[in-house]
């Protein structure tokens, strides 16, 4: 009976905290603006090679010439790695060219779809999902 009772507590907490687990991850048309594909040129100010989504802060020059600084996020470090990405790739001081959605309500993030490296070499921060709709 106790065993019972101990394993209806763990269901009853587990599916207690089931929305907040699938409320975590957002939905990429609700965020980011298929139709408003974008290049920006910039400098990196900070890397974030981590979970859930790999993050690059790009101060950008705007037309009158005030500097912007973008909030930029590509996929996960594991699916960058197997596109030929590393955590080094791309660093601090980097002046960098990059190509992507930007969001529906804050116009200064973008979601990655390729990158423009200082040497010409162009990377991609595309899923398999991304090639097949577009």
């Amino acid at each position: 009976m106790q065993r019972f009772a101990i394993s209806a507590a763990i269901a009853t907490i587990g599916l207690a905290l089931l929305p907040r687990i699938v409320s975590g991850h957002h939905s990429y048309a609700a965020e980011f603006d298929r139709n408003a594909p974008m290049t920006i040129d910039g400098v990196v100010t900070e890397v974030w090679f981590r979970s859930p989504h790999v993050r690059y802060y790009i101060s950008v020059t705007d037309d009158d010439g005030n500097e912007v600084l973008w909030d930029t996020r590509g996929l996960t470090p594991t699916k960058l790695v197997r596109q030929g990405w590393m955590k080094n790739t791309i660093n601090v001081g980097d002046h960098i060219k990059l190509y992507g959605h930007i969001g529906h309500t804050n116009k200064t993030i973008m979601s990655i779809i390729d990158v423009t490296l200082p040497d010409g070499q162009v990377l991609t921060s595309r899923s398999v999902a991304y090639d097949i709709k577009n």
